[in-house]
């Protein structure tokens, strides 16, 4: 019956009943701005509600055609959304462990160093936890904002690997999710999208 509704040609007829309605609730949007009596905007509110009440009464039956559509779509969509619930949790677990693993490595390597190895706005200071983890995820997004940036080999090394794998990560991930999220059988590809 979806097939048969859609296939019907009312989308085009959604734009004549959908224009005036919209039009009719713009001018009424427009007009408190103006220097109009309450009681003469209590009649002209009234008086385009009823001009929208007869409208939606002459297309009632493509108003439940469309609104019965849109449903559908939106069933898919979510039977869709559903099955990327699991990949997409383990997908922000894994990138959420990486992003704190490589905050604690810095931060500890940066204690168990002599010198400081990161330059935090400008001063060369040791790093707390929290601004290694800033800065993990700002590296493995690989955004660089620049406030924090080392400024020794080893931690720069670090900081290519974390990149090359966060890189990696998002290509992989987003690859396996889509793939997750394709039809399994055949009642699956007969669905409403």
């Amino acid at each position: 019956m979806s097939r048969r509704l859609r296939d019907g040609g009312h989308f085009d007829r959604i734009f004549l009943w959908m224009a005036p309605v919209w039009g009719i609730g713009a001018l009424t949007f427009l007009l408190p701005g103006r220097e109009v009596s309450p009681e003469m905007l209590t009649a002209i509110f009234l008086l385009s509600m009823s001009a929208i009440g007869v409208v939606v009464a002459l297309v009632a039956r493509d108003i439940a055609v469309f609104l019965l559509d849109a449903g559908l779509l939106f069933e898919g969509f979510f039977q869709q959304a559903s099955r990327l619930v699991l990949p997409a949790f383990a997908f922000l677990t894994f990138y959420s462990l990486c992003i704190i693993m490589f905050g604690a490595f810095y931060t500890i390597l940066d204690r168990f160093m002599v010198e400081p190895n990161f330059i935090i706005d400008g001063v060369r200071r040791d790093l707390t936890f929290p601004e290694g983890l800033y800065f993990s995820l700002v590296t493995f997004a690989t955004v660089g904002y620049g406030d924090i940036h080392p400024v020794t080999g080893a931690v720069r090394l670090v900081c290519g690997i974390e990149i090359v794998m966060g890189v990696l990560l998002l290509l992989f991930g987003f690859s396996a999710i889509i793939g997750h999220a394709a039809p399994r059988d055949r009642r699956d590809r007969d669905g409403p999208l």
